[in-house]
């Protein structure tokens, strides 16, 4: 599989897409529904629309056939958004997914692809169901699913923010330690990167260190920089400022489903720095610009109050802390919600009895 390659907004696979039905109609009668592929045109620098029927969807293209009975090429990089008429529980299931209530979207997936008769439709849902997976802390059945199921239906998938690929320390169970070791025995990388990156806090931390300076000499660019990415988990205090300027441009070179992990890093390199505020920005872009990565959003969410209030901007870190109970209180970090607010609140009232006093004199 190479992964080295840069793609667009709609392949960083947001959990709600845009849902929009397109009819053709006549004075008498109601054609089929299309399907409509919005592309970045290079030249123009515009976005350009082409509709009729998908044939096929890969990391490489898009086959469209046209209304004219034309066959289209696009390349899937080019790709900003495609929209087509999805099944009920399809819908259904972006919505639970948008209300992160991952275990109904999964039935309602589950469902929707029962239903389901186009191929690429099915494996864009076999990978949505992935990231309910992973979202639940299903790291196991995840890991199944996309090497095993999605990459069974087609090698050459364009949804690789399914890799289970974990940014964060993970509890782990004996199956767990026993699956990650199992891929990390592997001839894939991907399959290597996805069980070294589980077992970096684990006792087998060593051989995963051992395993991603391997990773880092890899021919593919983005196996070697996300295995990289990974080295830096353990040495963030002893970052330069040289090394994040090196790693800001980095991530420019993998493809955006892929940053949501090494953007994590880099912000803590830049909270090692004293660099709070552009810590919290970077920290801010994972939720913002890839939600559909629950438990990575958590930790920056999180990692983003601690900053603020590090900061002494109370305020923002209240309504950041209240937005880590509501949206991510099943995860880890979602479970210091509480705690955190209180302490907020409590160093506010500190502050405005300071104020009170300084404005009384």
């Amino acid at each position: 599989m190479i992964l080295g390659r840069h793609v667009t907004i709609e392949r960083c696979f947001f959990p709600l897409m845009v849902v929009s039905f397109f009819y053709a109609s006549t004075v008498h009668a109601q054609l089929p529904t299309m399907d409509v592929v919005t592309v970045f045109n290079n030249t123009t620098k515009k976005n350009q629309t082409y509709r009729g029927k998908i044939v096929s969807y890969t990391y490489d293209e898009l086959k469209l056939q046209l209304v004219s009975g034309r066959e289209q090429v696009v390349a899937s990089p080019l790709i900003t958004n495609i929209s087509s008429q999805w099944n009920s529980d399809y819908i259904a299931a972006e919505g639970y997914m948008f209300e992160r209530r991952f275990e109904r979207a999964l039935i309602s997936l589950k469902q929707a692809y029962t239903n389901e008769t186009r191929d690429w439709v099915k494996h864009r849902i076999t990978a949505l169901i992935i990231q309910c997976e992973q979202n639940m802390g299903n790291w196991h059945k995840a890991s199944n699913q996309f090497f095993e199921v999605l990459l069974g239906q087609q090698n050459n998938t364009p949804y690789l923010t399914a890799a289970p690929i974990v940014w964060h320390p993970l509890t782990s169970s004996g199956e767990l330690l026993h699956r990650g070791r199992e891929l990390m025995k592997a001839d894939n990388p991907l399959k290597q990167l996805v069980g070294a990156s589980w077992l970096f806090s684990s006792p087998y931390n060593d051989d995963a260190i051992v395993l991603f300076k391997q990773l880092e000499q890899h021919s593919d660019k983005s196996i070697a920089l996300l295995a990289s990415a990974q080295l830096w988990r353990s040495k963030t205090p002893l970052a330069k400022s040289e090394d994040v300027r090196f790693w800001d441009q980095a991530i420019t070179e993998l493809p955006k489903e892929l940053r949501a992990g090494p953007l994590h890093v880099v912000a803590l390199m830049k909270r090692g720095l004293d660099m709070h505020e552009e810590a919290v920005l970077t920290w801010m872009r994972i939720p913002v610009l890839y939600p559909a990565q629950h438990h990575l959003g958590s930790e920056a969410v999180y990692a983003s109050v601690r900053e603020l209030m590090d900061l002494a901007q109370y305020d923002e870190a209240l309504a950041l802390c209240k937005e880590l109970e509501m949206n991510y209180k099943e995860t880890t970090a979602g479970t210091q919600a509480a705690r955190l607010e209180s302490d907020i609140q409590s160093r506010i009232k500190a502050r405005d009895a300071i104020k009170q006093e300084g404005d009384s004199s």
